[in-house]
């Protein structure tokens, strides 16, 4: 993007394709912790509060499954964890001045979307512009996970238990932008997760929810050793 004047407009602006975008993913979401038997209050509450698409869907899968407080905590920090590093990107580029609760309520807000396209204009990053980029795209993630709720109340049980196919279609998205960048090595990662996961739970009968944070810290330690980034 060529350097223009980042406003409270220009990012409710920029933000507004990200709203489009996590609308319909969020009522799917809405309809999957309602058929975990979640109250609407509940359910808007763990958008409100997480903010994170893969996250929140990885944490409904392991509610369904009985997984215990301590998996849930520790699968759902793993694979939120890359925020860390996109929000301390972030940090470097906004403007002087910025500290305390706005930082804070910036990070919160900083998703994959929203860090590509904060990033996307040169120069330092205003308050203003980050709270229209942010709140527009956390309209669009709160609301449309209230109206899926409530669309589950008048559809039928079947079409409900056919939406927790988007689980799947969430994560089979992430592994093919990650095929797409870094090829082959991607999938080989995803073949080894996939098998220590089976093995584990199929096998030797470990509890889904550590199932999947060993298989988790497992493909990430193979994964640091055969991909390298260009610095």
């Amino acid at each position: 993007m060529s350097e223009r004047n980042l406003t409270l407009s220009t990012g409710c602006k920029d933000g507004f394709p990200i709203f489009i975008g996590y609308f319909p993913t969020a009522m799917a979401f809405g309809l999957v912790v309602k058929n975990l038997g979640l109250r609407l209050w509940e359910a808007v509450l763990f958008s409100v509060t997480n903010f994170a698409g893969s996250g929140q869907f990885l944490a409904a899968s392991l509610i369904g499954s009985g997984a215990l407080l301590a998996e849930l905590f520790i699968s759902v920090l793993l694979i939120n964890l890359r925020y860390t590093f996109m929000g301390a990107e972030v940090a470097r580029r906004l403007e002087d001045g910025i500290t305390g609760m706005k930082r804070a309520l910036i990070a919160h807000g900083t998703t994959d979307e929203v860090f590509s396209i904060s990033l996307m204009n040169p120069g330092r990053l205003p308050a203003s512009y980050m709270a229209g980029l942010e709140l527009t795209s956390y309209a669009g993630w709160v609301s449309g996970t209230a109206l899926g709720f409530l669309v589950g109340l008048v559809l039928p049980p079947a079409l409900q238990l056919a939406v927790g196919v988007t689980i799947y279609a969430m994560f089979s998205s992430l592994l093919a932008q990650e095929f797409r960048k870094k090829g082959i090595k991607v999938l080989l990662i995803a073949a080894i997760s996939a098998g220590t996961h089976s093995v584990l739970t199929l096998l030797l009968g470990v509890k889904i929810g550590w199932s999947f944070v060993v298989s988790m810290l497992l493909a990430s330690f193979i994964g640091s050793l055969i991909i390298r980034e260009d610095v």
